[in-house]
């Protein structure tokens, strides 16, 4: 398969792959162009029984290693990925690439992820939903993209993505559920900050008929529309 050397291409395939690398929850994303990379947390209990570093050549960590050999030789996003394993601390780190595409991916222990890693007061199960939120956000934005590629023409616009955790005041939210369903309101919210690399105006133009009903936010020099997709808020230049 040739990969799609486009923004679109990327977001469409790294969204694929979101999903076939177990649906973890996305520590931080990056699209840079057609460069996708996202760090992601491992789910507890997916490596089955624990191991912990110092490792050496000797003594491999065998939970990783047994996860991607698993792994190995089935097709993600429609590509087969490769798998090494990073293993000089305590907890072992597994980088996975698409060959033939810039699809990247780091998976990290839940040891090294930390509520102030996502500006978040505390972790917990709120973060099982926050993979599907993000899907959701890039799979609207492939398709934007492609419809106003396909309405205004032109070379495909080029983007740049980043998904940033925001803290907001939750408290509102929390009064309109059960309390047994407080922990998976999520004290932070996920938004996917897009700007521009290439794009004409027509594009742009196109893009934005997609914001209907969109609130306009930032300063003078820094003018956003801000989207909200579920669980999750895009935001755009104006």
């Amino acid at each position: 398969m040739t990969a799609d050397r486009s923004s679109i291409g990327a977001l469409i395939t790294g969204n694929a792959f979101m999903l076939q690398v177990g649906a973890y929850f996305p520590v931080s994303m990056a699209l840079r162009g057609d460069v996708f990379e996202a760090i992601f947390m491992m789910r507890e209990g997916d490596l089955g029984h624990r191991t912990s570093g110092p490792y050496s050549p000797e003594r491999p960590p065998s939970d990783a290693v047994g996860w991607a050999q698993l792994r190995t030789g089935t097709a993600m996003a429609g590509y087969f990925p490769s798998f090494r394993i990073e293993a000089g601390g305590i907890w072992p780190r597994i980088h996975v690439t698409l060959p033939g595409t810039s699809v990247r991916g780091l998976i990290v222990m839940p040891e090294e992820v930390t509520a102030e890693a996502v500006n978040a007061p505390y972790l917990g199960a709120w973060q099982d939903q926050s993979s599907s939120d993000v899907r959701l956000g890039l799979d609207y934005l492939a398709d934007w993209l492609g419809s106003c590629h396909h309405e205004a023409g032109g070379t495909a616009p080029s983007i740049d993505l980043d998904l940033v955790y925001r803290p907001y005041d939750y408290e509102a939210s929390l009064a309109k559920v059960d309390q047994r369903m407080r922990e998976l309101v999520p004290p932070v919210r996920p938004v996917l900050e897009l700007r521009w690399r290439s794009a004409t105006p027509a594009q742009r133009r196109a893009f934005v008929k997609h914001l209907k009903g969109a609130r306009k936010s930032g300063s003078r020099s820094d003018r956003r529309w801000n989207y909200r997709l579920g669980g999750i808020e895009v935001e755009v230049p104006r």
